[in-house]
């Protein structure tokens, strides 16, 4: 890479830290290192740069795909709007953060087809989109016909189709708010239902708030968005030992259910609240999902929280104790001579233990070529699966008389109770032998966590998030920061670092916070940002560091940047990346 300026006078010397490059598509950002003046009286003179990729350091970040957008504008009479349009895309792989669509010139007018791309997170296929808008400049109403979205690399396409208003004042549904389905060669890629929720405040004494509560639900396929619970059975809501009941129509199922986040505003005069537990019910699938609590949000008691995220029980009643079954499907070639007469027989080498020897008996012409059989077995957890030991033995211990071979490609494990499943890609002709002496080992190369399992490992994790304020000159913010950290398994949402009785991010100084949450798994990224309040807002962040406290896992976030509008890129925000 080549980094230079053509200024020749004192004023335009350049004093060059590092240069990061990052290329989304491949997930990569390279650092290179530089340190160096470019400057016609400073250093060595020189006003340009080459920098070596083979000096560089690379950081992995988000991969990003390339969509083509499309979006259509309704042909009725004031559709066309200038407000900010918001879209946050969801898919089996997870949620892209809401992004604003870019306006320029004469975009989103009446009967009008606009396309721009878009890099977005790879969390194909995708599932349903939400699009917001905020309802600013003149023409804050928008009538939204269609949004068309083509993944330029795999020529995918998905429609999503609303046909309405998004607007506070016109249509029938009067919300700046709409999520639709894709909708894939004419078949809807979620159904849609009715949510049934049900709160269960504590019978503690003060357990009751007047405060305004929200709830957002996480699932499979995404989650609801905030759902102010405002409007249920119970005029005066919230009380003691009461249960109130929301129903929340014509919504996109999120499919099986993970986890709520719940919390308050704080207002009223008692604002503290004992919630004991809320249940969800979605009523296309006809399933109960319970979110059990038995805590406090308040400000005055337990820790002090006043949000809490509930992980689903439904789940708890998998035993895992007693013994697992397991579902081995093999794939023979599909070339001359792969397949077999004779049996074959399996060892799963588990993180936990290691299974006994499995036999796949050869019953009814299995081992053909080109075809895949399943067999099941039961076997005390291993644990994830590591590896497999696979032979090829003679049936009955027959005596083997001249060289046979059985040639298969792969082999899928599947967890029964819990759906995980481990890929090993083989490609290999196993001798067949008379006794279990001779074996080939293969190790996965791929595996798929089921929304059940991770379902399991949601429980509540103390974080120690570490912020560290530059020491250099104006470095200090007296703005509001919050954080939102994600995770592999979803994130915390957005999180104000707030302490009484502290002067927080003075220049040079080191912040400690702690928050509880639902444990995240192997942490991605995080996002800082400050809301620009009070009159010294701007703020220069050295690094952020945060500690699992059940494990001790530390992650450093470096950033070295101004969060400041008037200075460097004028973001107030900061998205990091793990550096190890």
């Amino acid at each position: 890479v080549e980094i230079g300026h053509n200024g020749v006078t004192p004023e335009s010397c350049w004093l060059v830290d590092e240069l990061s490059v990052a290329v989304p598509t491949k997930g990569i950002k390279y650092i290179f290192p530089c340190k160096c003046w470019l400057a016609k009286d400073r250093g060595d003179g020189l006003t340009v740069r080459l920098l070596n990729v083979l000096d560089s350091s690379t950081i992995n970040i988000i991969r990003k795909v390339i969509y083509s957008i499309t979006v259509v504008t309704g042909d009725t009479q004031y559709a066309g709007t200038d407000t900010n349009i918001f879209l946050t895309v969801y898919g089996v792989n997870g949620s892209t953060e809401e992004m604003l669509l870019p306006k320029n010139g004469d975009r989103f007018e009446r009967d009008q087809e606009d396309t721009f791309t878009l890099e977005i997170d790879d969390i194909a296929p995708l599932k349903k989109i939400r699009v917001r808008i905020d309802g600013s400049g003149c023409r804050p109403d928008w009538f939204l016909d269609r949004i068309l979205m083509r993944n330029l690399t795999t020529e995918e396409e998905y429609l999503f189709t609303y046909e309405n208003w998004l607007s506070k004042t016109k249509g029938p549904k009067r919300t700046k708010v709409c999520e639709q389905p894709a909708v894939v060669d004419e078949e809807e890629m979620v159904d849609k239902t009715n949510y049934i929720i049900q709160v269960q405040t504590s019978d503690v004494g003060g357990a009751g708030t007047d405060a305004n509560v929200f709830l957002i639900v996480f699932g499979e396929y995404g989650d609801t968005g905030m759902l102010p619970l405002k409007e249920g059975t119970n005029r005066n809501k919230f009380e003691r030992k009461s249960k109130d009941v929301f129903r929340i129509p014509e919504m996109l199922s999120l499919g099986e259910l993970s986890k709520v986040r719940v919390w308050h505003d704080n207002k009223g005069p008692a604002p503290g609240w004992h919630l004991e537990y809320i249940d969800v019910k979605d009523e296309t699938m006809d399933q109960m999902f319970r979110f059990p609590c038995n805590r406090w949000l308040a400000k005055g008691e337990d820790d002090g929280m006043i949000i809490r995220e509930l992980a689903c029980a439904n789940n708890d009643s998998i035993d895992l104790s007693d013994k697992t079954k397991y579902e081995i499907a093999t794939t023979t070639a599909n070339t001359d001579n792969a397949s077999t007469a004779e049996n074959a027989w399996i060892v799963l080498e588990g993180r936990k233990a290691r299974s006994k020897e499995f036999v796949l008996e050869n019953k009814k012409k299995k081992f053909l070529c080109g075809a895949t059989d399943t067999f099941e077995f039961s076997s005390k957890h291993l644990g994830e699966i590591a590896g497999i030991c696979l032979g090829h033995i003679s049936k009955d211990g027959k005596k083997v008389k001249k060289e046979v071979f059985w040639h298969v490609m792969e082999v899928v494990v599947t967890e029964m109770e819990l759906g995980n499943k481990y890929f090993f890609h083989c490609d290999a002709q196993i001798p067949l032998t008379a006794k279990k002496d001779q074996f080939l080992t293969f190790e996965c190369y791929k595996s798929v966590e089921s929304f059940a399992s991770k379902v399991r490992k949601l429980v509540p994790v103390k974080y120690e998030i570490i912020v560290i304020t530059g020491d250099v000159k104006g470095g200090g913010t007296d703005a509001n920061v919050s954080i939102t950290i994600y995770g592999v398994n979803g994130d915390s949402g957005k999180r104000a670092l707030k302490k009484k009785f502290r002067n927080l991010f003075e220049r040079g100084q080191t912040d400690r916070f702690v928050l509880e949450m639902l444990d995240l798994g192997e942490l991605l990224r995080v996002k800082v940002e400050h809301d620009g309040s009070s009159l010294n807002n701007g703020w220069f962040l050295e690094c952020v560091e945060v500690t699992n406290m059940a494990n001790s896992v530390t992650t450093i976030f470096q950033c070295g940047k101004w969060l400041d509008a008037h200075k460097a890129d004028g973001e107030i925000y900061r998205v990091l990346y793990p550096r190890y």
